[in-house]
């Protein structure tokens, strides 16, 4: 039984990166010899085991043949006379086919460290091909080692399989995942560059918009102005840009997200120019974005104010946003007294009245 760390430890490891996470293949040993050793199985579809102290998961050197379309029909073979090469052979990338033993010595049997040190993306072989999902990896890692250019026969990879249509039979939740981890990348429109340049955009998205997508996403990228809640954002996208996932990807944004994104195209010019507003006006657009209310409407609503003036490289000092940390240290110090002879809608009227008044005192300079 041997053990080696692999995939993106390795890999960030020789580029002095920083990483957290550890994966490593073990060789020569069998499920009944890792439960024995207290490791605990969690592997579904092939054994993959933690360990009893530090959690990290250690998978049994397997094989695996490709038995449909797509990326989910693969039949996995794990046996003690398996070789570590032989499960490096089936990873994706060169740079992610190294392994490390316990006496710190790599073991690189597709030359990935090379191809790091003169960045290259290159695909293991052609098994690369039986995934569809290695595409948007590798379009994702283009755009992490941005600075890294995709080999030649790999570029040639690529466009075949995509003429294949084989990210047809890519699922929302597979593609959406590696767009999550994209919008943490400081380069991320690059992921969109590179599916744009091997034509494979038009598979993933009905793109009504006249840019190109790299070039919508380029001043977020640019900025890293993320926020939590990606789906709002990621809806925001789609409604500023005029673009969507196709047809065959069925989508369901929550009711909450689409109300939310509705009335900040509903307001965005009054949002834009809140302080030019009437103060009734002002106290309109106030009421509508939950300014005055408990949840996190309000907030989300900032986030996607931020987005959309960075994204138009619009720094406008008129807009709410200008002016949001100001109004909320205003009304604080601004009580609401409710009459007891007042019930239902003339309680809404009366709080409406007093915060107009408020308003109206309120100095923007």
């Amino acid at each position: 039984m041997k053990i080696y760390l692999v995939g993106g430890a390795v890999r960030d490891e020789i580029l002095k990166h920083p990483y957290t996470e550890k994966d490593y293949v073990v060789v020569g040993s069998t499920p009944a010899e890792m439960v024995e050793k207290k490791f605990k199985p969690v592997g579904k579809s092939f054994p993959v085991f933690l360990h009893p102290d530090t959690h990290e998961e250690y998978a049994l050197a397997r094989t695996e043949k490709k038995n449909g379309v797509g990326y989910k029909d693969f039949i996995f073979f794990t046996s003690p006379s398996i070789s570590l090469e032989e499960d490096l052979a089936r990873r994706d990338l060169t740079i992610n086919a190294i392994a490390k033993d316990d006496q710190s010595k790599y073991i690189d049997p597709f030359n990935g460290i090379s191809d790091i040190n003169n960045k290259i993306l290159r695909h293991v072989s052609n098994a690369f091909k039986e995934d569809p999902l290695r595409i948007l990896r590798l379009a994702r890692f283009k755009a992490k080692l941005s600075d890294f250019k995709i080999a030649e026969e790999t570029l040639v990879l690529l466009k075949t399989m995509v003429n294949a249509g084989e990210l047809k039979h890519l699922s929302y939740d597979r593609i959406i995942i590696e767009i999550k981890k994209v919008f943490q990348l400081k380069d991320g429109h690059i992921f969109f560059e590179t599916l744009e340049d091997i034509g494979a955009i038009d598979q993933i998205f009905e793109n009504n918009n006249k840019k190109k997508l790299s070039e919508c996403f380029q001043s977020f990228f640019k900025h890293r102005c993320f926020f939590e809640n990606f789906n709002l954002c990621w809806l925001f996208f789609q409604e500023k840009f005029n673009f969507k996932f196709c047809k065959d990807y069925l989508v369901n944004f929550s009711k909450k997200d689409l109300n939310l994104i509705n009335t900040f195209k509903e307001l965005n010019k009054d949002l834009l120019n809140f302080k030019t507003l009437s103060s009734r006006g002002q106290l309109n657009v106030l009421n509508r974005v939950g300014f005055f209310n408990k949840d996190d409407k309000f907030e989300k609503i900032s986030d996607l104010m931020k987005l959309d003036l960075l994204i138009d490289q619009n720094d406008s000092n008129v807009s709410l946003l200008a002016y949001q940390d100001k109004l909320q240290n205003f009304f604080k110090d601004k009580p609401i007294s409710i009459p007891s002879d007042l019930s239902g809608e003339d309680i809404a009227e009366n709080i409406n009245k007093q915060r107009l008044n408020f308003l109206e005192s309120f100095q923007f300079e």
